[in-house]
């Protein structure tokens, strides 16, 4: 059962899929672009891995041709069952090699062949066209959704608003099925150890005076709006300078650092806003925090928001995409508009003022995410489309 995937992205999820399916018996191989993490985890727990050189982020054609034609080779040597398929560029040629591996399959067992067709399934983690683009480019990417759709058997949207946003593409919504991701808690440092791999040598700098700390795990690229989250505790800083906090963004270098370096340094934040950088298993650090902040502009199911509840933190986030889906507003987290500064300022204020509600929202959005948002309901959905024919 081959797990098509590009490495670096949807790794958590995908790979507790993996996992599962390797530990009911199942012959499992993940096919990923690149090199990372995920590889090391899968071949710990001896788990097959492919890795395509020419699988790329970006559009290029020569390097699209000669993934589509591995994997269509691939298809037809190892006889899958099933091929599950993640990222807008996987999906795409993923399903087409599929299709046309059925193809040859059909052909040949009307001469005696009786290998069985391959099942196709697609995990749609967010579109595209979300993004700012220009008219032109979202057209193209929502024919390229619609037929990646088109060509699997079956699409998974990973929350209700995903489901909704590409149903309203013709002979779609028959095809779609909402599966909820799903996280259970995992290695939590304690906070000393948390908050030492964080600062390093500069710990003693940033928590000498015991501040409460904010943070986020989030690369630096324009839709994780990190920008609007600088600029809300800029504002905050200025109205409320007795108020004792920090914020720390652990994440992955993007195209929005020098920007953030900018507004920082624009509005006397080197004190507060500390840019921590990748920090490997990041998840098992946000012990660290006080608060967890996701302040994004486009989103379709974040893994993070559930790891952040897992561990009892209260959650701020914007309502976009599948996370009103989770969080409750003022129920189990507070939700915001996305790009509001204000919004950000006044949300942090309300928490840092009632530490008892903190404490309140943290353990109601845990409980939330224990009953609703677990491992075992997401691999029990996704494989019972497996079995589907």
């Amino acid at each position: 059962m081959p797990c098509a995937q590009r490495a670096n992205a949807y790794q958590k999820g995908r790979n507790l899929e993996a996992t599962e399916a390797a530990e009911a018996g199942h012959d499992v191989t993940v096919v990923f672009g690149g090199e990372g993490p995920l590889k090391t985890r899968l071949e710990e727990k001896s788990i097959r891995t492919i890795s395509v050189s020419t699988m790329e982020r970006d559009v290029n054609i020569l390097s699209d041709i000669k993934s589509f034609w591995f994997l269509l080779k691939l298809f037809l040597n190892d006889a899958p069952n099933v091929i599950h398929l993640n990222s807008s560029k996987m999906g795409g040629l993923g399903s087409l090699a599929g299709r046309m591996a059925n193809g040859w399959i059909h052909a040949t067992r009307i001469v005696g062949g009786n290998r069985t067709p391959i099942r196709i399934i697609f995990t749609g983690h967010g579109w595209a066209w979300n993004e700012e683009r220009n008219d032109a480019e979202r057209l193209a990417i929502g024919i390229f959704h619609w037929l990646t759709i088109q060509l699997s058997h079956q699409t998974i949207a990973v929350s209700k608003r995903t489901r909704d946003q590409v149903s309203v593409l013709p002979f779609t919504w028959h095809r779609l099925k909402v599966i909820y991701n799903g996280r259970d808690p995992g290695e939590t440092r304690t906070r000393e150890d948390a908050q030492d791999i964080i600062f390093g040598n500069q710990k003693d700098k940033w928590l000498t005076d015991t501040p409460l700390v904010i943070g986020t795990i989030a690369e630096l690229h324009k839709s994780k709006g990190l920008t609007y989250a600088i600029l809300g505790m800029a504002q905050l800083k200025k109205q409320r300078p007795e108020k004792n906090f920090i914020f720390v963004i652990i994440g992955e270098e993007g195209t929005e650092r020098a920007l953030i370096e900018y507004l920082i340094s624009k509005h006397s934040m080197e004190n507060v806003i500390f840019l921590a950088g990748r920090r490997e298993n990041a998840a098992s650090l946000l012990s660290a925090f006080d608060i967890f902040l996701l302040p994004s502009i486009t989103e379709a199911f974040p893994y993070v928001i559930l790891e952040a509840g897992n561990v009892g933190l209260p959650v701020i986030a914007t309502a976009v995409g599948g996370i009103p889906e989770v969080i409750d507003d003022m129920q189990s987290g507070i939700l915001i508009q996305s790009k509001n500064s204000g919004e950000i300022a006044r949300a942090i204020a309300y928490l840092i003022d009632n530490p008892a509600r903190r404490a309140e929202l943290g353990q109601i959005l845990k409980e939330r995410i224990r009953d609703r948002f677990n491992v075992k309901h997401m691999t029990e959905e996704t494989f019972a489309l497996y079995q589907q024919q």
